[in-house]
């Protein structure tokens, strides 16, 4: 009769992270996060077909995680400019930390191929975070509907930060001196 584990997916994602941290992103192994988990390897297919897989979802869980810790933050802000901030800060920290993660597996080579699916995921999400700092301050809110109007603002801003954020030229300051 087959072992049941609970939340197998979980400790999988939990157990690569323990192994990327203690060894690097180029030692990381499906073997060696099978016997981390104390489970065959067979068992990590059945959910990740490859490394790249599991990487990558390694990262999405990282990301989601890095997003909550935005949400957090941004319940600190003072006004509609420190909360661009902090979303600008959070993507930084992100990109940093799992940059030599990208840098070391195909996962890149992988997300270049789906490099449109995943910037909207991105700009999506990131307009999420936008529209919750618009209705903390709604006055700041209804000063930028009047002036951008209300169709598409969270996603104007939060692609305007991707832009800021991937172009070193272009700085942020740009983009708050244009929402004033």
């Amino acid at each position: 009769m087959p072992k049941i584990i609970m939340h197998l997916k979980e400790q999988i994602i939990m157990q690569a992270e323990k192994l990327l941290v203690q060894e690097g992103p180029e030692k990381i192994s499906i073997r060696g996060v099978a016997k981390a988990c104390g489970i065959a390897v067979g068992t990590i297919y059945n959910y990740y077909p490859t490394k790249d897989a599991l990487i990558a979802d390694l990262i999405l869980h990282r990301w989601s995680r890095s997003k909550d810790g935005m949400y957090r933050s941004l319940d600190g802000a003072s006004d509609l400019m420190s909360g661009l901030d902090i979303i600008y800060e959070g993507i930084r920290q992100f990109t940093n930390t799992n940059q030599n993660i990208w840098r070391a597996t195909a996962v890149s080579k992988q997300f270049s191929s789906s490099y449109p699916q995943h910037h909207k995921k991105l700009s999506e999400e990131l307009s999420s975070l936008i529209s919750y700092l618009l209705i903390k301050f709604p006055n700041e809110r209804d000063r930028l509907y009047l002036k951008f109007g209300q169709e598409g603002l969270e996603a104007f801003i939060s692609e305007n930060i991707l832009l800021c954020y991937s172009n070193k030229d272009i700085d942020i300051r740009l983009l708050k001196i244009a929402l004033m």
